[in-house]
């Protein structure tokens, strides 16, 4: 077994009852009160920038803001039966909203028009469109992270619209934000800051980071996998957040969410645009299709790429595993309610986001993350919810693999959280008080607090770091998923029983291996195993960072797409 390495950010116990205020404290909530007016203010004053923004493009003057509308849309090849050649999607208006949590905010590089109904291909829908879905992602999840949660890169967050190179992707990048590129395929311009669904992906990235930023340098395919369907699920979620949407995706489905549908299908203009290009890299309709029937096979025992229609150990095709286990469980916890109404849909939407994000937080980063999480949502639901989802988590996570039999019965005798304050609640000197998101947490008893959601760029944790080597002659430090496991649990595999997580060492050796057989990751001139021509380091996944004497593996940024071979063997392509 390998030696457990406990993470650096973890210093205090919760505080599960709390404790009887001093004078200080009092002195710290009058401090808080005067900020909490500042800010309100700000919000205030952002809410009259928007109405006279509206005003000069063609709105009423003096039109309350929440009467401000833009144009937008699911995405730009939204179908509802897809075709082999889309049609640009019909726009349709959306009522502005207000982003007013000051620790999550974006600023969008390009020039700001006014808010209005613009026409597609103009700068002004692009920016609103991208701009919505932020606000929307923002405030769908900023409800349901611990209060004071901030991101793990700068405040606000940076926003490129159309990024400098033509390509296909988009990427979440710690010190930089958000990405966003075009390129033309067949003389359309596909540009992936258009579609929500790309923007709310990164988005979730973002959030997945701020959230718990210790899971961003892991190197673990596992945790990484998790990393992309958080942001899959991200889509899907702050999808569920537009009336509109949930009324036509009911329609569609007739209630029966884990179908094919538009819910389902992520980033379909970009799937197509990709699909031009390498026609089996991606789904047939979609960049990813969430309606699957993925089963868990342990990473060793699959390659690490595969065409779109199989499993492999690279992350967005692996991710593809949990993020069809969820879709099952919003189905059947929304039909559970006995209500097939938009409003009960909405309830549900957000009820499966909280459980997310409390199972974010308790689930150890270690081998079988996947079976970890599951557990954690289960018991989460436990406390939450008095076990209403049980059964229906329960049997997603099973009929998956995520969870074997074994370990589902045995999750009966598993330990449940109970509620306890927030960690790191009170305001250090200058900060913005926590006006959003919740007061509390769900806890284990001998959990330690980890305040890494609240501490912003520079100051985000990291797991520690170890050796590892590769053949022999290649040694480098990473930061291996090696936290003790909290649930006595594991995943399955076709044609087994119970089995048995692989061990951290091996688990990173292969991960590690699969960036360098998928060309991921800049070694330096040295270590450009095969290479011929020079290398564009910019789309590289993982890059060695000197850090205290060694050569350490650090994450250069998440993306949505990722680099497939192309019909000559050697070379690969970035899409």
């Amino acid at each position: 077994m390998a030696k457990k390495i406990e993470p650096k950010a973890r210093e205090s116990r919760y505080e599960s009852e709390a404790s009887p205020p001093k004078q200080d404290d009092f002195a710290e909530i009058v401090t808080a009160l005067k900020q909490v007016t500042e800010v309100l203010t700000t919000a205030g004053n952002q809410f009259q920038q928007f109405a006279e923004s509206a005003a000069a493009g063609g709105g009423p003057p003096g039109a309350a803001a929440a009467a401000v509308e833009i144009n937008t849309w699911d995405d730009p090849f939204s179908e509802a039966i897809p075709t082999l050649n889309p049609p640009l999607a019909t726009p349709r208006p959306v009522t502005l909203a207000v982003n007013a949590n000051p620790r999550l905010r974006t600023s969008i590089v390009e020039p700001q028009l006014p808010a209005a109904r613009y026409s597609p291909g103009t700068a002004g829908f692009r920016y609103w469109v991208a701009a919505e879905a932020l606000v929307r992602g923002i405030n769908f999840w900023g409800a349901l992270l611990p209060a004071g949660t901030t991101w793990s890169t700068s405040n606000p967050m940076r926003v490129i619209l159309v990024d400098a190179g033509a390509e296909l992707n988009a990427r979440y990048i710690r010190r930089d934000g958000l990405h966003f590129y075009q390129r033309a395929v067949a003389n359309i311009d596909i540009r992936s800051g258009e579609s929500p669904d790309v923007v709310c992906h990164e988005l979730g990235h973002a959030i997945l980071d701020a959230l718990r930023p210790q899971l961003f340098n892991v190197a673990d395919a596992e945790t990484s996998a998790f990393h992309e369907s958080f942001g899959d699920m991200s889509t899907i979620l702050c999808t569920l957040q537009i009336p509109s949407m949930r009324q036509s995706i009911l329609a569609e489905t007739n209630g029966r969410l884990n179908v094919n549908s538009r819910l389902s299908r992520l980033a379909e203009q970009l799937g197509w645009g990709i699909r031009q290009l390498s026609p089996t890299a991606v789904d047939r309709d979609s960049l990813r299709n969430a309606a699957n029937r993925f089963f868990y096979r342990r990473i060793d025992l699959l390659p690490p790429s595969a065409p779109a229609n199989l499993l492999s150990s690279e992350v967005h095709s692996f991710s593809r595993v949990f993020t069809g286990a969820f879709l099952d469980v919003l189905a059947r916890m929304f039909s559970a309610t006995g209500a097939p109404n938009e409003a009960s849909l909405l309830a549900v939407s957000r009820d499966l986001g909280q459980l997310i994000v409390d199972a974010v937080r308790a689930a150890p980063i270690t081998t079988g993350y996947f079976s970890q999480v599951a557990a954690a949502m289960i018991q989460a639901d436990q406390a939450r919810f008095g076990a209403r989802n049980r059964a229906v988590l329960t049997g997603a996570f099973l009929e998956r693999g995520i969870l074997s039999v074994d370990s589902a019965v045995a999750m009966v005798n598993a330990p449940v959280p109970s509620a306890a304050a927030v960690p790191g609640r009170a305001s250090a000197a200058g900060d913005i008080p926590y006006l959003s998101g919740s007061p509390t947490v769900y806890a284990y008893r001998d959990e330690v607090a980890d305040d890494g959601f609240r501490l912003g760029y520079g100051k985000t944790p990291e797991l520690a770091s170890k050796p590892i080597s590769i053949g022999g002659a290649l040694t480098i430090n990473v930061h291996a998923p090696v936290e003790p496991p909290r649930f006595d649990v594991a995943s399955s595999m076709v044609g087994s029983g119970s089995d048995s997580a692989l061990n951290a060492d091996t688990a990173v050796r292969l991960f590690v291996e699969g960036l360098i057989q998928r060309r991921e990751i800049d070694l330096g001139p040295t270590w450009h195993v095969g290479e011929t021509g020079t290398k564009d380091l910019a789309r590289t996944t993982h890059s060695l960072v000197a850090e205290d004497g060694k050569q350490v593996l650090k994450r250069n940024h998440f993306d949505c797409g990722f680099c497939n071979h192309t019909a000559d063997a050697l070379s690969f392509t970035c899409v």
